[in-house]
């Protein structure tokens, strides 16, 4: 029923509003709810199973800060850069394996909380982690696409020897080598590197060859990425950028219309929960989405359209009566 609820809400997702609108379920009943379960993300990959094809489409690995601006003593949040915001801001750091396929979908296949000071672990850590859950589970993706945070050494690694084909971001100041006149290998920061339109081999330092490019967006800005098939063109790679939006999509839906942001418990348990049922509810809108092209935000307008309809039948408000 909490999953559910979480689809019927609008805007606000806490459990006094939960409690408020039904009849024989306590807020305290609530709270124990989120408190004293326990769901994992593996719980998560038995329903994205069916939602998937193993064989086609894209894996794509980012993360979120959810904020919670006001709330330093609420569980599992701590002071981490937001993408969003571009700055430190106070909150809880979500990890996502998203797949996507032929019909763009949004499909979240693992997801890990970032808090190093409960498990120890990094992002990268967790990314690793979970693309050897995904080879495991009989992923074979077309390709997997990556910020330049999740670009580590070790994790390119990973992918190469699962014989995947990454596409992901650099930092400027990565190093790579090229080949010069007789042999000899010159070192370059990849900022510093000249780079032609149809991109350029270079051995990347601690991995081996790869291909880089640059692409220059219409606002001027640069961005450097690296792929280990040689064979990439810079449309394919502008093609596996624009992928990468699919999961920027799916966050913003994610706080947007199941409220992962809005608990306000301060309890780690019961943030956990709620994180969890705020990504399975927002599956259950991206399903409908895909079987009957149904927008997350319709679904949800559908759900109280017809309460707002009896309503203008029968007002139950009257308006004030004008001076005479």
């Amino acid at each position: 029923m909490y999953c559910q609820f979480l689809i019927a809400a609008q805007t606000n997702f806490t459990a006094t509003n939960f409690s408020s609108n039904t009849h024989n379920v306590a807020h305290d009943s609530i709270t124990r709810f989120l408190s004293h379960t326990k769901l994992t993300p593996k719980i998560i990959w038995e329903y994205a199973k069916p939602l998937v094809n193993l064989t086609l489409g894209n894996l794509i690995i980012d993360d979120s800060v959810l904020d919670h601006w006001y709330g330093k003593k609420i569980g599992l949040t701590r002071w981490q850069y937001s993408g969003t915001h571009h700055r430190v801001v106070h909150g809880i750091g979500l990890t996502t394996l998203l797949w996507t396929g032929e019909r763009s979908e949004h499909i979240p296949t693992d997801f890990r909380i970032y808090a190093p000071d409960v498990d120890g672990a990094t992002k990268n850590q967790h990314c690793r982690e979970m693309l050897t859950l995904a080879r495991h589970r009989g992923f074979q993706p077309k390709l997997v696409v990556m910020d330049s945070w999740y670009a580590a050494v070790d994790t390119l690694h990973l992918i190469a020897d699962y014989h995947w084909v990454f596409v992901c971001g650099l930092k400027g100041n990565r190093i790579v080598f090229t080949k010069e006149e007789g042999g000899k290998m010159k070192r370059w920061a990849i900022s510093n590197l000249p780079i032609p339109p149809e991109g350029k081999i270079v051995h990347l330092k601690d991995f081996g060859q790869v291909k880089v490019f640059l692409l220059v967006a219409p606002n001027g800005k640069e961005d450097y990425y690296c792929t280990n098939n040689l064979s990439l063109t810079p449309s394919d790679i502008r093609d596996a950028s624009a992928q990468r939006w699919k999961i920027e999509e799916y966050h913003r839906g994610l706080k947007q219309t199941t409220g992962v942001e809005m608990c306000q418990s301060r309890t780690a348990r019961s943030q956990r929960t709620h994180i969890f049922c705020s990504i399975l509810s927002f599956m259950a809108l991206e399903k409908k989405r895909i079987e009957e092209g149904i927008t997350w935000y319709e679904s949800k307008r559908r759900i109280i359209a017809d309460s707002i309809f009896l309503y203008l039948k029968q007002p139950l408000i009257p308006l004030p009566n004008p001076a005479t």
